[in-house]
């Protein structure tokens, strides 16, 4: 069967993405089917998390498409004792699409407030009215960055060929990404409009807290807001859990 693999982390536009190449019925569906409560259930063994995620995420025409954060990788391999991305390319004929954000200061003050507010897509109602956090969105951004360096890492060190992708070259036209899937999934680019009910949620909040931000930045002390669970970024962690070692240290 073939697949394809989204290697992002939280609010780098991969929803909106995600959204576009799924509106074809085509390309699989993808999301965040590491997620138990998006999957829809606690698959006992690794064999029924694959299997669930691949009905969930496959299409009619045999296709299939899952967006991975490395923490899921982390959690297939502490409760199953085996990388799912890894176990997903011996099985399968996969692609892997690498996305980012270039702007980290923005997205981690979308994590930020989309964690506060609950409102995690366009089209979610809010709970609460996010306020300010420096703390919240320091240690968002020292996560966003770790989650990139251990992507970066992953695919350097099993050589394998990817498509990189950057949220802001696609805001005007996303169609490049679109074809991406479609070219790693063998099937051919429909001629038409992509169309998805999700909008871009940047707003004069998100200007006001990184304005904030930045002048908060030069008075107040980073390494005070250090995420509590951060792995030390060194080879040696990352050669364990390569080699489907649980490492000593999961990632929040």
């Amino acid at each position: 069967m073939k697949g394809v693999a989204i290697l992002t982390e939280a609010r780098s536009g991969s929803e909106w993405l995600g959204s576009l190449a799924n509106s074809t019925g085509l390309f699989g569906k993808s999301a965040e089917w590491l997620d138990t409560a998006n999957l829809g259930c606690k698959p006992k063994s690794f064999d029924e998390l694959m299997s669930a995620v691949i009905d969930r995420g496959g299409t009619a025409n045999g296709r299939f498409a899952v967006k991975l954060f490395p923490r899921h990788l982390h959690w297939s391999q502490a409760k199953y004792g085996a990388d799912f991305l890894a176990e997903c390319l011996r099985r399968h004929a996969m692609g892997l699409v690498l996305l980012e954000r270039r702007d980290r200061l923005r997205q981690a003050i979308s994590y930020c407030r989309a964690k506060a507010s609950g409102r995690w897509r366009s089209t979610d109602g809010a709970d609460l009215v996010p306020q300010y956090d420096f703390a919240g969105i320091c240690q968002a951004y020292f996560l966003i960055e770790q989650s990139y360096a251990f992507w970066e890492a992953y695919l350097r060190m099993t050589d394998l060929p990817y498509d990189h992708f950057f949220y802001e070259d696609l805001l005007d036209d996303p169609r490049p990404y679109v074809a991406s899937v479609a070219r790693q999934l063998s099937i051919e680019m429909p001629n038409r409009e992509f169309k998805t009910n999700l909008r871009l949620q940047r707003d004069n909040h998100t200007e006001d807290w990184a304005e904030r931000f930045q002048n908060d930045v030069k008075s107040q002390g980073l390494l005070a807001h250090l995420p509590k669970r951060v792995a030390p970024r060194n080879i040696n962690n990352l050669a364990r859990f390569l080699l489907k070692k649980q490492m000593r240290i999961g990632q929040a």
